[in-house]
Order: C-alpha cells, then sequence, then structure tokens
C-alpha cells in the first residue's frame, strides 16, 4: 500500500526554519523585552552566629560585648547574645548578627573591625559558628 499526501505550493514559503531573524523578528523581540515590568534586584540577607573570644579569664566581658555592639555599619544589626563556658573558667561570647550581603563583609568586618584597636584589646579572635542566608 502506498500512501500520497497532497500539498500546496504556497505551503513550502510560509515558515523558513533556517533562515536569518527579519527586522521584524528583531522589532518584535524588542518591543517584547521592553513590555517585560523591571524586577527589582534585591540584595539578599544572612544571619550569622559568632563566637567572640576574650584574650584570658580577666577580661571584662561585659565590656567586650559592649565594644562589639558598638560597631555601627549599614546592613549590620546585633542580636542576641549569651556567655558560653570554654575552660579554665574562660567564657566566650555568641553573638547573633543579621547582614545585608551587598553592604557588610563578615570577613571584613572581623578582619579589619573587630579584630583592630581599640576592640581588639578585649577581643582576642573570632569564628563564624552558623552563616545562613535568609
Amino acid at each position: 500500500m502506498r500512501l500520497t499526501f497532497l500539498q500546496d505550493e504556497d505551503d513550502d514559503d510560509d515558515m523558513d526554519l533556517f533562515g536569518d531573524e527579519t527586522e521584524e523578528d528583531k522589532k518584535a523581540a524588542a518591543e517584547r523585552e521592553a513590555a517585560k515590568p523591571a524586577k527589582k534586584k534585591e540584595s539578599g540577607k544572612s544571619s550569622v552566629l559568632m563566637d567572640i573570644k576574650p584574650w584570658d579569664d580577666e577580661t571584662d566581658m561585659k565590656k567586650l560585648e559592649e565594644a562589639v555592639r558598638s560597631v555601627q555599619m549599614e546592613g549590620l544589626t546585633w542580636g542576641a547574645s549569651k556567655l558560653m563556658p570554654v575552660g579554665y573558667g574562660i567564657k566566650k561570647l555568641q553573638i547573633m548578627l543579621t547582614i545585608i550581603d551587598d553592604l557588610v563583609s563578615v570577613d571584613t568586618l572581623i578582619e579589619e573591625v573587630l579584630c583592630e584597636a581599640p576592640i581588639n584589646e578585649y577581643v582576642q579572635s573570632c569564628d563564624i559558628v552558623a552563616f545562613n542566608k535568609i
């Protein structure tokens, strides 16, 4: 059995699958792009849990916390804190902070602010315990 398909002569010219993009196509694509609502890029937020260790057991932990909380930067919000025992009577400050990712770098905060004078009078080192995107 043989199947025969009927075609119109005009059907071949309707669609050019491998042809170049025409000026009309380019114009239509530009109009579609312009009609899309502009998406506002939102800056991400992160929640950081940080351990801040004092120099020794004689370090005034209340002053250490005051010194840490005195750091003010755009996009930085200090949260809850508590003192955690390390050993031999030494305690560390565990503190929560929220940052806006585009405005605050945690590495910069630690290296250039918390571990520099005058705060380094109280702070020996800082460690990031948890870093979560919000």
